[in-house]
Parts: structure tokens; C-alpha cells; sequence
């Protein structure tokens, strides 16, 4: 645990699952694939094994980012990605049902979303509390800056999404060429805003690369439980299910650190 007797100067956000969401969510989509090839799935289930999946492609994005596999090789991951999700709904497949599974489930995420769903970019959505929180922040003296895994560069993303213009800085990993866990991938927030790690908190939804990275940086690190599916007792980090909770935090420490001024 970082201590709380220096400032929070600077809150660095991930993206996708804190900043925004996919509509329908990714578990809903996967169990849509599944109820096609006649397996029955429960979308409770899936949205908990969800996690182990994550978990593992963050492991195999670490060792080598996925878009610089061979494709021969992105699919035999996207396969094993499919069945550990699978596992923990207490769903076995084979080697073959996972490929089949994989390509319904991939044909089934690209189908844009339904398009009366407000504020909708792209299939995604901000969450609601995110503008709000930014501004408090700022309000406060308290920079804010987003670092995300991604293929692509995501400024005009978060752009169209109407909340770029709150950020100070936006890191983008396939731009920056490492990867969250990677602390160079975090330094690349840092550096250029002149603020020191232990004077930093990031906030993400995985704990293998944005709580994981951010500790290692020297930062403090919070995660997000927007779909409540972590117990705050299996972390050493405080869990939030909010972005508003999450500004609470750290006004609230700042407000502590001032006080002993």
C-alpha cells in the first residue's frame, strides 16, 4: 500500500470497463453466440468468467502485444481465451467448439448496437458519472490523464465520446509500443506532465495490468468494479464501484494531507 501523506497530483484512468462500456456488455454477446450453436448459457455466469478471460489476455498481451502475432497464433489464444471463460460458467468445451464458439462470439461483438441506445459510439457508451468526476478534479488542481491499451490511437475516440477535452493527456499503448503492465507504459503519462509516481493514483477494471503496472511505477493504484464482481477483501487496493467514490478518495486524502501542513 502507497501512504497517504503526499498529495494526489495526478488520477490516471483506463478505458474501456471505467471510462466507458460496451452496448450490450461483452458477457451478453458471448452468451447470444453460444445460445446460437444450441448451448445453453447463463448470462450471470458469463459475466463473472469473463474475468479469467481478461485475466489471461492480459497475460498473453504482456509476454507480446496480440496485434503483433502471427494470426495463426492471435486465433489458438483467442481459442484458449474462449475456453477459460467458459471453465469458470461451468461451461467445457473442445479445441474444435471453441473455434466455433470464437467466430460466433466475434460475429456477434461486431454487430453494431442498437442504435436508439443514447450517446451510443461505436457500440460504445460513457458511463454517466465520468464528465461529472472529471470536473471535480479539476476543480481541485488535480490533473487527470487516460492510459489505455489499445490498437490505435483513441484521442478522436474519446473525442466523439464528448469527454477528451477533460483530459490533460491521453496514452495510447500501440503508440507508445508497451502495453499495460509495463511501466514505461505509465511513465509515458507521467513524465510529460512533470508529476512524480508516488504523487499519482491510477484507476482500472483488471488487476493484472492496471493495478499490477501502476504499483510497480511506484503509484497508487485503485480498481473499479463497475459490474460488482470483485470482493474488496482479495485486493490490497481500494475497490470502487464508482468514479464518484473514486474523487471522494482522493479529495479526501488530499483534504488529510493539507491539514497536516
Amino acid at each position: 500500500m502507497m501512504s497517504n501523506d503526499l498529495p494526489i497530483q495526478l488520477v490516471t484512468l483506463d478505458l474501456y470497463d471505467t471510462l466507458i462500456e460496451l452496448v450490450p456488455p461483452r458477457w451478453e454477446r458471448l452468451g447470444k453466440a453460444l445460445r446460437s450453436l444450441g448451448i445453453e448459457a447463463n448470462d450471470e455466469a458469463l459475466k463473472q468468467g469473463d474475468l479469467a478471460g481478461e485475466d489471461y489476455w492480459t497475460e498473453m498481451n504482456t509476454l507480446h502485444p496480440m496485434r503483433d502475432r502471427p494470426e495463426e497464433e492471435r486465433g489458438r489464444i483467442r481459442d484458449e481465451f474462449i475456453r477459460r471463460w467458459l471453465a469458470v460458467a461451468g461451461i467445457e468445451v473442445s479445441d474444435t467448439e471453441a473455434t466455433a464458439i470464437r467466430h460466433a462470439y466475434r460475429a456477434e461483438y461486431e454487430q453494431p448496437a442498437h442504435a436508439a441506445v443514447p450517446g451510443l459510439i461505436d457500440g460504445y457508451r460513457t458511463f454517466g458519472d465520468v464528465n461529472r468526476t472529471m470536473q471535480r478534479l479539476r476543480v481541485a488542481g488535480v490533473l487527470t490523464a487516460i492510459i489505455s491499451n489499445a490498437d490505435a490511437d483513441v484521442t478522436e475516440f474519446c473525442t466523439r465520446l464528448q469527454f477528451a477535452h477533460e483530459m490533460d493527456l491521453i496514452v495510447t499503448s500501440a503508440l507508445i509500443g508497451y502495453e499495460k503492465p509495463d511501466v514505461r507504459t505509465f511513465r509515458a503519462a507521467l513524465d510529460p506532465l512533470g508529476i512524480k509516481p508516488d504523487r499519482a493514483l491510477h484507476i482500472g477494471d483488471q488487476p493484472r495490468s492496471d493495478v499490477v503496472g501502476a504499483l510497480a511505477t511506484g503509484m497508487r493504484a485503485a480498481l473499479i468494479d463497475r459490474y460488482a464482481r470483485h470482493s474488496a477483501s482479495d485486493h490490497a487496493v481500494p475497490v470502487f464501484l464508482t468514479l464518484d467514490s473514486l474523487v471522494d478518495h482522493v479529495l479526501s486524502v488530499n483534504k488529510q494531507v493539507e491539514s497536516l501542513r
